[in-house]
C-alpha cells in the first residue's frame, strides 16, 4: 500500500502549525502516511518582528527560527524549493528542483504588501514584508543619517533627515517605534542635533490610527508618539511617490528620502495566479473547513485565504494564519485516518477565537486589548513578551523561548528593552576565571579535609549516617563528627567571618569542635527522608561518593573542565549540606558562586574552551536532544542522518 502524501506549501505561521499539528496526528503511523513541508528558505520568518530588525533593535538571525531546530525531532519532511506551478489535476507541484505527488494539499504561500497601484510606490517605497527588505531598511537608514552629516545643503539635509512611514496600522506603528529609538543613536553618533533636525512623520489615509484597537489604547498610542515629537497625519491619502517624496490627496508635499510603506497587504503574486476560485484582494476563497470549492484535497490557510465570518472577512493576523491551518489539518486528518480505517475525531468548522491585539511603540513602550483589558507601557510590553515566548516555545521548545529572550531582553543593545539594559550587561570571562579557581581550591580543600578525617577508612559510614531522626535529636558523636567535618574547611577558609566557637556534645566520641554553627538547627524533613531511605542502604558508599565528588569538582573547577555540570553539582551539593543541617552561613557563598559558574566561565583560560564545543556537537545530534528541543543552538546531523534525510527527500 502506498503512502498517503500530505503536502504543505508554504513554512510560515499557518504552514509550520500545519505541520506540527499533522505530525502530532500521524507519527505513530509513518508507514502510511507522509507529511512534507516545502519552502523556498531554510527558515521560518517572524513576519511580526520584522520591525525590530529595520530599527536595529534586534539582529536578523532573532526572526529566523531554522527548520531544523523545528522539525528536527518530528517526523515532517521538510524540502528546500521554490514552487512555480501546481497541476490540481495530476495533483502535483512543479518546483525548480523537483516535482512532488500529493494525495492532500494545504497551501499557506501568505501575503505580499499591497501598494493599491498608486505611482511610485512600487519604485521608490521601502515595503516591510520580508527579512530582506528589513535590512534593506536598516542599511538605507544608516546610510542616509551618515550622508546627512555630511550634507552642506540645507534643503537637502532636511530631506534626508525625514523619515515617514505610511499606514497607521500595527506595522506601520511599530515602524515609527523603532524609529523613535534609533535615530536618536544613530544622530549622536554622526553628531547631529536629532531634536532640532530629524522629523518623523506617521502618514495614514484614514481618521484615524490602530483602527483594530478600542479608543482607550489607541489614544495612549498617538499621545505617546506625539510626545516623543511624531507627526501624526490622518485623513492624508498618498496618491503620488518620486525619489524626492510624495504628494497626498488633501494636498501635503513631503519631501524625503525615506518612505516605508506599511499600507496593507494582499495575496502572494504566486497564490494569486493559482487556478483555483478567487476571493477578494488576490486570496482564494475557501470554506469553513478551509477547502477550495474546485479541489476537496485542497486546502488554502493563512493570508491567502478568503472567508467571511459573520460578513466580515477573516484578518490576516498570526492568530487567524494558526487556526485556520489547525482547522485544514483536522479536516485532513480525519479524511485521512477514515481511509486508513483508524478511529478519527470529526473536524470541526472554523470559528475564530481571537486573543486580542499587541502593538509595540520601540522596545519599551506598548499598548495592548486582550481579554477585554486595555493596557499600556511596561505591563502591555510585558505582555507582548510573554505571548511571543508562548508561541516560540510552542515552535521549538524552550530553546525557542530562551533564545527569544536572549534577543529581547539579555543581549539587547542601548538600553531597548523593558526593563532597559539591567539585564544585558556582561561580565568578562577572564575576570571569573580567579573566582571559579578559588572556589574549586574550596572544594579541593573541603575533600581534602574529611579524607584526612577518616572518610575514606571508616567503612561503618558514620560519617554520613547516623539513624533516624530520634537520632538527630539526641545528637550522637557521629553526628557531631558529621557536621564538624562537612563545615570545617570551608569555614577555615573564610575565619575573617566566623570564629571559632567550642561545643560540648555528649556522646561516644567526646568533645568536638565546631566552627560556625549550621544555619539550621535541625535537618529538614525531605533530607532526613533521603538520609533513611537511600543512604542508609550503603552509607560507606555515599561517604566515599561525597568526598570522590568534592576532589572531582574542585579540580574540574580549578581547569575550567565541564563547569557547568561542575557547579549544577556544586549547588545540588551545597543545598544538601544546607538542608542537612551540616552547613554555616558560609554555603551560601558557595550556592552564590556556583550560580555564576553556570554562565561558562571554563571557557576563559580552561578546558571548556576546546571540550564544550565538541560536547554541544555530539549533545545537538542525539535523538533526544532534538525531540525536547534542548539542543544548544542548532541541532547537528552525523554523516549518516544526513544521508537518511536526503535519501527521505528523494
Amino acid at each position: 500500500m502506498n503512502k498517503k502524501k500530505i503536502v504543505v506549501l508554504g513554512g510560515g505561521y499557518a504552514g509550520v502549525h500545519a505541520a506540527k499539528t499533522l505530525n502530532k496526528a500521524f507519527k505513530k503511523h509513518q508507514d502510511k502516511v507522509e507529511v512534507t513541508l516545502i519552502d523556498k528558505k531554510h527558515h521560518h520568518i517572524l513576519l511580526t518582528e520584522l520591525h525590530e530588525v529595520a530599527g536595529a533593535r534586534v539582529s536578523e538571525d532573532s526572526v529566523k527560527i531554522s527548520f531544523d531546530r523545528i522539525f528536527a525531532g518530528k517526523k515532517v519532511n521538510v524540502v528546500q524549493d521554490t514552487i512555480v506551478e501546481i497541476d490540481f489535476k495530476k495533483q502535483q507541484l512543479i518546483g525548480q528542483r523537483a516535482k512532488y505527488g500529493y494525495d492532500e494539499l494545504i497551501i499557506g504561500t501568505g501575503a505580499t504588501t499591497a501598494d493599491f497601484n498608486i505611482p511610485g510606490v512600487k519604485e521608490h517605497a521601502f515595503y516591510l514584508w520580508s527579512l530582506e527588505e528589513a535590512i534593506k531598511i536598516r542599511c538605507h537608514i544608516e546610510e542616509t543619517v551618515r550622508l546627512a552629516a555630511l550634507e552642506a545643503d540645507e534643503k537637502k539635509r532636511k530631506q534626508m533627515l525625514t523619515f515617514v512611514v505610511a499606514g497607521g496600522g500595527f506595522t506601520g506603528v511599530e515602524m515609527v517605534g523603532e524609529l523613535l529609538e534609533y535615530l536618536p543613536i544613530l544622530c549622536k553618533a554622526n553628531k547631529i542635533d536629532y531634536e532640532k533636525e530629524v522629523q518623523l512623520i506617521l502618514c495614514e489615509g484614514l481618521g484615524t490610527i490602530l483602527n483594530m484597537l478600542p479608543e482607550k489604547p489607541m489614544k495612549k498610542a498617538w499621545e505617546y508618539m506625539e510626545k516623543k515629537g511624531v507627526k501624526i497625519m490622518v485623513n492624508n491619502l498618498i496618491t503620488n511617490v518620486t525619489a524626492d517624496g510624495f504628494t497626498t490627496r488633501q494636498g501635503a508635499d513631503i519631501k524625503t528620502k525615506t518612505l516605508i510603506w506599511t499600507c496593507g497587504i494582499r495575496g502572494t503574486e504566486f497564490g494569486e495566479k493559482l487556478k483555483i476560485t478567487d476571493g477578494k484582494i488576490g486570496r482564494k476563497l475557501v470554506n469553513e473547513y478551509m477547502q477550495t470549492p474546485d479541489y476537496e484535497n485542497v486546502y488554502v490557510v493563512g493570508d491567502g485565504m478568503w472567508f467571511l465570518e459573520n460578513n466580515r472577512a477573516v484578518p490576516q493576523i498570526v492568530e487567524a494564519a494558526e487556526q485556520t491551518a489547525k482547522t485544514a489539518a483536522r479536516s485532513i486528518i480525519y479524511k485521512v485516518k477514515t481511509e486508513l480505517g483508524l478511529k478519527a475525531k470529526e473536524p470541526v468548522p472554523f470559528k475564530s477565537n481571537f486573543h486580542g491585539f499587541m502593538v509595540s511603540i520601540g522596545g519599551r513602550y506598548a499598548v495592548s486589548h486582550t481579554a477585554g483589558i486595555s493596557l499600556s507601557g511596561f505591563f502591555a510590553m510585558a505582555l507582548k513578551h510573554l505571548v511571543n515566548v508562548y508561541y516560540q516555545s510552542g515552535v521549538c521548545g524552550i530553546n525557542g523561548a530562551w533564545a527569544y529572550l536572549k534577543h529581547e531582553i539579555f543581549n539587547i543593545k542601548n538600553n531597548r528593552s523593558l526593563i532597559g539594559g539591567l539585564a544585558a550587561n556582561k561580565v568578562p570571562a577572564y575576570w571569573t576565571t580567579f573566582l571559579r579557581i578559588f572556589l574549586g581550591v574550596m572544594w579541593l580543600i573541603e575533600g581534602g579535609g574529611k579524607i584526612a578525617d577518616g572518610w575514606l577508612t571508616d567503612t561503618t559510614g558514620s560519617k554520613v549516617y547516623w539513624g533516624s531522626a530520634d537520632g538527630v535529636a539526641g545528637a550522637t558523636g557521629a553526628v557531631t563528627e558529621a557536621v564538624a567535618s562537612a563545615t570545617t574547611a570551608a569555614t577555615q577558609a573564610v575565619a575573617s567571618a566566623t570564629q571559632a566557637v567550642a561545643d560540648t556534645v555528649s556522646g561516644a566520641t567526646g568533645e568536638v569542635a565546631q566552627f560556625a554553627p549550621p544555619l539550621l538547627k535541625e535537618p529538614l524533613a525531605i533530607y532526613t527522608w533521603i538520609n533513611e531511605t537511600f543512604v542508609a542502604q550503603a552509607p560507606y558508599f555515599f561517604q566515599v561518593v561525597i568526598v570522590l565528588v568534592e576532589v572531582a569538582i574542585g579540580l574540574m573547577f580549578i581547569g575550567g573542565f565541564l563547569t557547568f555540570p561542575a557547579a549544577i553539582v556544586s549547588l545540588g551539593l551545597s543545598i544538601m549540606f544546607l538542608i542537612g543541617a551540616l552547613a554555616g552561613k558560609e554555603i551560601l557563598w558557595y550556592m552564590a558562586v556556583s550560580i555564576v559558574m553556570l554562565g561558562g566561565a571554563g571557557k576563559a583560560f580552561g578546558l571548556d574552551y576546546w571540550v564544550m564545543p565538541w560536547l554541544k556537537k555530539i549533545w545537538n545530534m542525539t535523538p533526544l536532544a532534538k525531540k525536547t528541543y534542548l539542543y544548544l543552538d542548532e541541532p547537528t546531523f552525523s554523516r549518516k542522518q544526513m544521508e537518511r534525510r536526503l535519501n527521505k527527500k528523494k
